[in-house]
């Protein structure tokens, strides 16, 4: 699966992006791939129509109650 460079966050400990399930913060532990433009590879428990933060942060805490906005890509 491609995403936004924004979406993959580094840790000390992991490489992650943040998926949003039924309203709520998941991390998703990933490897990265590829980059094509802008959009980088990754690899991890991630399913076709997995809704994914474009910039992933570690301040969005798993669990926490978010709303989705559509993001308009070009």
């Amino acid at each position: 699966m491609f995403v936004p460079a924004s979406s993959v966050m580094s840790t000390l400990e992991r490489v992650f992006i943040v998926r949003i399930r039924d309203g709520k913060v998941e991390w998703v532990d990933v490897k990265r791939g590829a980059t094509v433009d802008k959009l980088i590879e990754v690899f991890g428990d991630l399913h076709e129509g997995d809704v994914v933060a474009v910039r992933g942060t570690d301040e969005l805490r798993p669990g926490t109650a978010v709303s989705i906005q559509q993001s308009q890509t070009k």
